[in-house]
């Protein structure tokens, strides 16, 4: 098997990020596929403005999970901000007479984020857990209520 290495100017590496954004109020924006579909396209349209990949995303009705790789220029602390910055901007300037109903007040995420970084055995764990997660208190047969597919994606 052969590993993928990112090389830098005096670096060569791997990082992989699982991530986890939650909307503000922990409101139930991501039932609609709308919001599903318009989250997607600008996650995928700020990391490639800035440099990185997201390989895998997983929905829940309140939560998002990201699989970020190719990562080595920003802190997670950074890619969060880059991230939420971004889609918060666009679903507000381009779309906001459909949020304005969903959530209260100006904003569309929480501060706060989960993150842990993955090493490369645990890289297709953490493809299968942003697959197959759910939200707190459902049950597995209840899945296919509340979590959309993986999407996976090929890097730039």
């Amino acid at each position: 098997m052969k590993i993928e290495l990112i090389r830098g100017g005096h670096s060569v590496g791997e990082a992989n990020l699982h991530l986890v954004l939650t909307p503000a109020y922990r409101r139930m924006v991501f039932d609609d596929e709308t919001v599903r579909v318009l989250t997607r396209d600008y996650f995928l349209a700020c990391a490639r403005m800035k440099g990185f990949a997201i390989s895998a995303m997983g929905f829940g009705n309140d939560h998002v999970h990201l699989f970020v790789t190719e990562w080595k220029n920003y802190s997670p602390a950074k890619l969060a901000q880059l991230l939420k910055g971004f889609t918060s901007r666009m679903m507000r300037v381009h779309h906001w007479n459909f949020f304005k109903d969903r959530l209260w007040g100006k904003k569309f995420w929480s501060a706060g984020y989960f993150y842990r970084t993955v090493g490369a055995v645990n890289a297709s764990t953490v493809k299968h857990y942003v697959s197959q997660s759910q939200e707190y208190g459902v049950h597995q047969s209840d899945l296919s209520v509340c979590q959309t597919k993986l999407i996976e994606f090929s890097s730039p």
